[in-house]
């Protein structure tokens, strides 16, 4: 039995996704679970039954010696792109496993994280020409298809589900300083669009958004949430129709899962690219996408800050422009007025874009990390 102490990077809803579909599959594996980690991904790993969960930011230099102490008690490290953890597991000679859904999206990756113990890259966007950049860079790569976890079939019910995913990310972005995407988008949604025939909406985010939300908006048919991984896949796969923010994990989850989508604008520089590319291989018959409404960014070839930092000031504009907003709250309503005109070639293109990566990669990289453990005699 090892020690394995599990750890994702504190932006928004998505490395703790990840990671959190891959321990669903270690939980009974006999291995002790073991979590690290802050902000966000905190929120959901506390929802899970990890063995034990220390509250650290990683990206905080004065966490090092207790991150390291943490680190030198686990026998291997698992990261689902958490930089400084696998760095400090590097220093203490200690074993690691990268978890990797934005192969595709890096314009550097640090010789520590090239040097992983074995390198998990999930198939998503076009990654080939990081694929020439990289590959033959990094120590143990191995690809898998979209770690999605595990999705049941359950009967749909007329109920929706709207998520911005974690909302922010504390060294990138935050709600309430740097944009105020989740707050906007909520007007927005109440004021343009027509709800009465739903039993029930659900409104998805991190703790300290819904706390706001709720402060914000205290009557409303809105019900704000910060539901548990396991409780957020059940609502989607039971909603009528979804409305998200076209991060990459709720995004291949609804596509798996057949989940008829509207992707909202995105709030963040790796949604923008992710919705242009769900609209260039037909994944988005219904969107609503910055560029619709104003100049369209230029992002390709900038470093991650410089991208962040354009996505977040035209964001600014976008919440400043009430022509703008109405604009989008009436293409969102027509949308969801309009579902059954789009709804089948989302369920066709969205099978078919998972079926072409691989399906879902979730126990193909639980085997592989499982194989590596069973290699060293755990």
């Amino acid at each position: 039995m090892a020690k394995l102490l599990l750890t994702a990077e504190n932006f928004a809803f998505g490395p703790i996704g990840k990671l959190l579909n891959i321990a669903d599959f270690l939980i009974n594996s006999g291995h002790a679970l073991i979590f690290v980690g802050y902000g966000t991904s905190l929120q959901l790993a506390k929802k899970f039954p990890f063995k034990e969960i220390y509250e650290l930011d990683t990206d905080n230099p004065k966490s090092r010696n207790k991150l390291e102490k943490i680190i030198s008690n686990s026998d291997v490290l698992i990261s689902s792109m958490d930089i400084p953890s696998v760095i400090a597991a590097k220093r203490l000679s200690k074993l690691t496993i990268w978890i990797d859904c934005l192969f595709w999206f890096w314009d550097a990756i640090p010789d520590e994280v090239l040097n992983v113990d074995l390198y998990i890259r999930e198939r998503s966007m076009n990654d080939d020409k990081n694929d020439k950049k990289f590959a033959r860079l990094i120590k143990n790569l191995q690809s898998v298809g979209p770690i999605i976890g595990k999705i049941k079939k359950r009967k749909r019910e007329q109920k929706v589900l709207i998520s911005f995913g974690g909302g922010e990310a504390s060294y990138w972005y935050k709600a309430g300083r740097d944009t105020n995407y989740p707050f906007i988008m909520t007007k927005i949604l109440l004021n343009n669009v027509y709800w009465k025939k739903f039993d029930q909406i659900i409104v998805a985010t991190n703790e300290r958004i819904v706390k706001k939300l709720n402060i914000n908006f205290p009557k409303t048919p809105f019900k704000f949430m910060c539901l548990p991984h396991e409780s957020f896949l059940k609502e989607m796969t039971e909603s009528k129709v979804i409305l998200i923010t076209p991060g990459l994990v709720t995004s291949e989850i609804a596509f798996y899962s057949r989940t008829p989508t509207i992707f909202l604008p995105a709030s963040n520089n790796s949604q923008y690219f992710q919705i242009e590319e769900f609209r260039k291989r037909g994944l988005a018959p219904a969107s609503v996408h910055l560029a619709d409404f104003m100049p369209k960014l230029k992002l390709n070839g900038l470093h991650a800050l410089k991208s962040m930092k354009a996505v977040l000031f035209q964001l600014r504009e976008f919440e400043n422009s009430p022509n703008i907003r109405l604009q989008v709250g009436k293409r969102i309503n027509r949308l969801i007025t309009n579902q059954s005109t789009w709804e089948n070639k989302f369920v066709v293109n969205g099978k078919k874009f998972i079926d072409y990566q691989g399906g879902n990669g979730t126990q193909a990289a639980v085997k592989k990390i499982t194989n590596f453990l069973n290699g060293l005699g755990f």
